[in-house]
């Protein structure tokens, strides 16, 4: 006699963040949903007893340690290896669904065969709003987004994001964030891969939706509300993003030219490369016709020494360097 069919995988990777993969999982085991669900744990490199926690609490759960960390798209991707469900959910271990999300979720997938990709309503634990129903980055867009001039009912000032649109209700999208990602295990198996691994860290989960819809696939903003800390909701872990926010800036610039040139071309990396430039010389120039008093001259314009040399070093996009 066979064992039942796996209906959904559920995969969550985390670094160095007990307190928050405990209230994960918890959530993810409240669940009152009818799937036969396996959870799959990917400890990246933790030191703060991350796996001890999750033998002791959750023993049902399947783990794959790292040593090191190995970032978002290549833990994940090592997550998929035990994967054995009809649906592979993405789920951050800062992000806390609700008791009825998963068979909502499961179920709309289950009665809409041209969805590919399913994401949800994402706030914080004040309520507030954040990024959930997204258009695919172009290097004018985040240029937009980062100066703060976008306008959805402009075709050409339309950024990465449009918060002034209905959350309430079903939206067809580009892309969907990665910490409340659901898929179709067919859909991984076609393309060959889930994340691509030079993507380190960020620009993954567009990189992700932009391959399903390629293939034909809807990808849609399901409006279930979803807790997302973000990494910054408490002092911990604001301190944390603090003390690494060097490194996401390192690896946010190292995505975005492999994003373009894995996707796109060239001149979209170099677009893109020039818009970081331009933006920061202003604000540069700005701080110093304005003689702001903080404004530190070094670290402003090494900004522009970084970009240019991450550029350089992927070979404009060509290679991770992490």
């Amino acid at each position: 006699m066979s064992e039942k069919q796996i209906d959904l995988s559920i995969i969550v990777i985390a670094l160095n963040v007990k307190e928050l993969v405990e209230e994960c999982f918890t959530a993810v085991i409240n669940s009152t949903d009818n799937l036969n669900k396996e959870i799959i744990y990917v400890d990246n490199g933790s030191k703060d007893s991350n796996v001890r926690l999750v033998k002791e609490k959750f023993p049902e759960v399947i783990i794959i340690e790292s040593p090191v960390n190995l970032g978002f798209s290549r833990a994940n991707n090592l997550g998929y290896t035990k994967a054995q469900g009809k649906y592979v959910l993405l789920l951050n271990s800062d992000a806390f669904i609700n008791q009825e999300t998963l068979q909502k979720t499961y179920d709309f997938m289950e009665q809409n065969s041209d969805c590919g990709v399913l994401g949800c309503r994402l706030v914080g634990r004040d309520g507030q709003l954040q990024p959930s129903a997204r258009y695919f980055p172009t290097p004018w867009r985040i240029f937009l987004e980062n100066i703060g001039k976008t306008n959805p009912k402009i075709s050409f000032l339309k950024g990465v994001d449009n918060m002034q649109q209905d959350h309430n209700h079903i939206i067809e999208c580009d892309w969907v964030p990665g910490c409340y990602l659901l898929t179709r295990k067919k859909i991984i198996d076609e393309m060959g891969f889930l994340l691509r691994h030079e993507l380190f860290f960020s620009y993954d989960d567009a990189d992700f939706c932009l391959r399903v819809k390629k293939q034909g696939w809807k990808v849609i903003f399901y409006p279930e509300e979803i807790i997302h800390l973000g990494g910054g909701s408490t002092k911990k872990f604001a301190k944390l993003a603090e003390k690494n926010r060097l490194k996401m800036v390192t690896y946010n610039l190292e995505a975005g030219y492999i994003y373009f040139r894995h996707n796109y071309n060239l001149f979209y990396v170099l677009s893109h490369y020039l818009f970081i430039v331009f933006l920061a010389s202003i604000r540069n120039l700005k701080n110093i016709l304005l003689f702001k008093k903080n404004f530190n001259t070094q670290a402003s314009w090494g900004y522009i020494v970084m970009a240019t040399s991450i550029l350089l070093k992927t070979r404009f996009g060509k290679k991770p360097i992490h």
